[in-house]
């Protein structure tokens, strides 16, 4: 895979990258697949597929980020809750920079995976974490954006990390449909996009806290 394969592969996805994200997006892909030949770390087989079904996600979330519908802090403090492979979270992060970055995965193989690519192509203040959600968060202080793609189901999630959150902390969650909030939920959502990925339908929500 040449850098201008994998620039004409997005053009084709109707997406672009900066000319300085290729060739950081092209080894992680090239990594993933070299590791996912002795350990079973994505569904898929080759960049191409890897591309259309798994880092289009990234490139959604990280234009979805930079909408000021959201009011992040100019920098915030992120986690990426059971963050895998790196998915969204590595692409995420060669494409949008904002903040300390938390990859947070329970799993060594994945963690150790996420590492090598990062001693190779640090991203500023990106960081993996190997341990549990549950031990990390406490010792994290609070997040002003928290993502979560299939960690735990959403409600769960929502009472999980409520008290991790700053009192203007989002949580972004990465679904296949979107949710509908109850009328007693104590959340509100605040931005939404749909989009499709290898012909299925996704969605990104975005959730604050009522106010006090």
């Amino acid at each position: 895979m040449t850098e201008r394969d994998l620039a004409a592969e997005l053009a084709a996805l109707g997406l672009a990258a900066p000319e300085q994200a290729l060739p950081p997006l092209r080894d992680y892909l090239e990594l993933l697949l070299r590791w996912n030949r002795v350990m079973n770390l994505v569904g898929v087989s080759t960049w191409q597929r890897a591309l259309h079904t798994l880092v289009v996600d990234s490139f959604h979330l990280a234009a979805f980020l930079r909408q000021s519908d959201l009011a992040l802090p100019a920098s915030p403090a992120c986690w990426d809750l059971g963050a895998g492979a790196g998915l969204p979270g590595i692409p995420l992060r060669i494409l949008w920079q904002d903040g300390a970055y938390w990859l947070v995965e329970a799993r060594e193989k994945r963690a150790l995976f996420m590492r090598t690519f990062l001693a190779s192509h640090p991203l500023p203040g990106t960081q993996v974490h190997c341990g549990r959600a549950e031990t990390f968060m406490p010792r994290a202080g609070q997040a002003d954006l928290i993502l979560s793609r299939a960690f735990m189901p959403w409600a769960k999630l929502l009472d999980f990390i409520a008290p991790h959150l700053t009192p203007t902390g989002i949580v972004v969650l990465l679904l296949n449909d979107p949710v509908s909030l109850p009328p007693s939920c104590p959340w509100t959502e605040r931005a939404r996009l749909s989009y499709h990925a290898d012909k299925s339908p996704r969605c990104l929500m975005a959730l604050s806290r009522h106010a006090a």
